[in-house]
């Protein structure tokens, strides 16, 4: 595909990248450099949703590298599923941390590429970001008629695709693996309180009301699989979005018994189908995700139905 424009957003950078730009700019017009006015990731980035002339827009960060064909399988996507308004990737996790803890992206990034279908991605929204910013593209209006990228105690990629999603803006991850997205130790999401756990925390918090209703669960009392700290938190900014927690169920002996904001802890022994109760899962390890789905399939809780991972 060589019908495109490069537009290179300047965002406070100190190196010589404008410069290099510009430069590029000169031999070929397709490259566009513009530097940013406003402060920060969000402002630059709806600059260039703003000065933006294509109907397509694809991210990316300045230190990944797209494949080759990479613009014209996601363009064929849009143009052969017209219903369709966003196309991610799965993504090549590629680690320049330097000596920093890594597991913790290259584990999202295995997870991620496993989230691929409309549906897949619709119940796996408030487990994590179902997509990787930089290998998503989207159709332009769309995204700016439901607001654009915000800037607010919460990761400015993860609470925009909870807005679009909860207004119904539809969603796809191709199996390719079209972008090399580069982990260094100098990231945003290594440095900036937006995207620490309790930013994510509160953008779940400030959408699951919206997802409920949609799907005809807002009538049904709300149950919570985890009484540790990472629940009792999440369940505080549930509150504080008028989503009540009316039950807690913990596999901890020592929990059970307990209470969490005047309510007893249960075994989870005692979860059962129920078409009166929506189970939310707040346990967050990674590790014992697949042995409480195990554990509420063989029970015949139905994801969705009658239960949904917010952790």
């Amino acid at each position: 595909m060589r019908d495109w424009d490069l537009l290179a957003i300047d965002d406070g950078s100190t190196d010589e990248s404008f410069e290099l730009f510009s430069l590029a700019s000169e031999d070929d017009p397709r490259i566009q450099t513009y530097r940013s006015i406003g402060s920060g990731i969000v402002d630059a980035l709806n600059l260039g949703l703003s000065i933006s002339r294509a109907p397509i827009v694809a991210r990316m960060d300045a230190d990944d590298v797209m494949m080759p064909s990479r613009l014209q399988k996601q363009f064929n996507f849009l143009v052969e599923n017209p219903s369709v308004d966003l196309v991610a990737s799965q993504v090549i996790y590629k680690n320049k941390a330097d000596g920093i803890r890594v597991s913790g992206f290259k584990h999202y990034v295995e997870w991620s590429n496993h989230i691929l279908t409309e549906e897949e991605i619709e119940l796996s929204q408030f487990e994590e970001s179902p997509v990787v910013h930089p290998s998503v593209m989207f159709k332009r209006d769309v995204i700016i008629e439901n607001g654009g990228y915000r800037n607010g105690p919460f990761p400015e990629d993860y609470e925009l695709w909870l807005r679009c999603l909860s207004k119904g803006v539809k969603f796809h991850k191709i199996e390719d693996k079209l972008l090399e997205w580069v982990d260094s130790g100098q990231r945003a999401s290594r440095k900036q309180s937006q995207y620490l756990k309790e930013a994510f925390q509160r953008a779940k918090a400030l959408y699951l009301g919206s997802w409920l209703s949609r799907k005809g669960l807002s009538g049904k009392s709300l149950c919570a699989w985890g009484a540790g700290e990472v629940a009792k938190k999440q369940a505080i900014l549930l509150k504080e979005n008028d989503l009540n927690i009316e039950e807690f169920y913990d596999t901890d002996p020592v929990k059970i018994g307990r209470t969490v904001d005047g309510v007893i802890v249960s075994s989870v022994d005692n979860i059962q189908p129920n078409d009166q109760k929506f189970l939310l899962i707040l346990a967050g390890a990674r590790s014992i995700k697949l042995r409480i789905k195990t554990f509420l399939n063989e029970r015949k809780l139905i994801c969705g139905k009658h239960y949904l991972f917010l952790a």
